[in-house]
């Protein structure tokens, strides 16, 4: 993996992918708001109704993101991710721990289904700002051994409205191997009845 990960980390040095950093909580992750394309400077706002920074709802300190819910290392679910904003694209380096076991020896389908849940709703908060998964489809192609290094591609595909339609391919590090393919619909909060609703919480 770590060989994986400096190549991933020599694209990065060419500026046009970006290194996002990992958050333990979801009102960290959101309160960052969409990540820069480029460089290390605060992120720029997105063109679009969804440009600035998200604000994150009120939740409790010990809250945290499911990705990271299990400690120690290597046990769970390790990865980097990376962003090109300009082709609406992030990369995931993953390898499954061994807490992540389904059949003996291989990982769960529901982690592998959360790793690409993660992948593309990261690549549509880049594209499109807060959002939520509406629809997630996978096709499991292939059993993935605990301990393997795989490499997630995931795209936007196209914006309709509040809509953002991704895709997501799952391979082996060496890209040998199609573990599994997916598609994704992810859908920005309408503004009006989120607003609507903080009301009635403040009542």
């Amino acid at each position: 993996m770590r060989r994986q990960y400096r190549r991933l980390l020599d694209m990065a040095a060419t500026g046009a992918w970006r290194r996002l950093p990992s958050y333990r909580s979801a009102r960290h992750h959101l309160r960052a708001g969409p990540p820069p394309g480029t460089g290390t400077d605060p992120p720029p706002a997105p063109p679009g109704p969804a440009a600035g920074p998200v604000e994150a709802p009120a939740t409790p300190r010990d809250t945290r993101l499911f990705l990271r819910a299990i400690d120690g290392d290597g046990d769970g679910f390790e990865y980097a991710m990376f962003l090109n904003a300009a082709e609406r694209r992030l990369l995931c380096l993953f390898q499954p721990g061994p807490h992540l076991e389904g059949h003996p020896g291989l990982t769960h389908g529901g982690a592998i289904a959360a790793i690409i849940d993660s992948t593309l709703g990261t690549c549509a908060l880049a594209v499109a700002g807060r959002v939520m998964t509406a629809n997630l489809s996978i096709d499991y192609l292939a059993p993935v051994p605990l301990g393997a290094v795989l490499l997630l591609d995931g795209r936007a595909e196209r914006l309709e409205g509040r809509k953002v339609f991704l895709s997501c391919h799952v391979r082996s590090a060496d890209g040998d191997t199609l573990h599994a393919r997916a598609t994704g619909l992810f859908i920005r909060p309408d503004p009006a009845k989120h607003r609507a609703q903080e009301g009635e919480g403040g009542r």
